[in-house]
């Protein structure tokens, strides 16, 4: 999901680039990694950036020193909780500025299925999840079917991702994929590959 953020007061825009789609904070679920970036301040005494970010609704604010860099990944915030961020600029001597608008955001545990048709038959699978999770591709000939067999289990990498190759898709006329995170309930959306 890509948001674009109107900054009053605030001498830079913000682009937020945030991983694409119930569990709670309580239950200590981690999200997939969000991503953070913005768009360079254009005032020559800008020193660094610092983003904040919280859990909505309690006294925590979490803030994060990203020195001169535009963007920055957590790994660390909990699936399904609702949370807010903003951004400062700040000069030498660590003054911040007025802080951005407020972004809020759910992250998801794991997201969307993404699926490619690569050459010679091949069918890609991309989804993202906490990292070092242990995660499943399952598929079935219907949508609705109650017989799902798994394709491929494998930990996200240390950036989150899961990526994995069905080189039988070839030999079916329809094939109904999902990605499942091994120990929860947690399910990507089913998506579908037409031959």
């Amino acid at each position: 999901m890509k948001c674009r953020i109107g900054l009053k007061g605030f001498p830079f825009g913000m682009l937020f680039f945030l991983a694409t789609f119930t569990t709670s904070a309580a239950e200590g679920l981690i999200s997939c990694p969000v991503t953070l970036a913005w768009d360079a301040s254009p005032d020559a005494s800008v020193n660094g950036y610092a983003l904040y970010y919280g859990i909505e609704n309690s006294n925590l604010t979490n803030r994060v020193d990203v020195g001169l860099a535009q963007s920055v990944t957590l790994t660390n915030l909990y699936a399904y909780s609702n949370y807010f961020f903003f951004a400062t600029a700040y000069n030498v001597l660590g003054i911040e500025s007025i802080p951005s608008g407020i972004l809020f955001y759910a992250p998801p545990a794991i997201t969307w299925l993404r699926i490619t048709k690569l050459p010679k038959g091949l069918t890609r699978l991309q989804f993202r999840s906490a990292v070092g999770s242990r995660c499943r591709i399952e598929y079935a000939s219907t949508p609705d079917s109650n017989v799902w067999l798994t394709l491929a289990t494998t930990d996200a990498d240390a950036a989150g991702n899961v990526v994995i190759n069905d080189s039988a898709a070839v030999f079916s006329e329809k094939r109904f994929y999902r990605a499942v995170r091994v120990g929860t309930t947690v399910r990507a959306a089913t998506n579908t590959l037409a031959e």
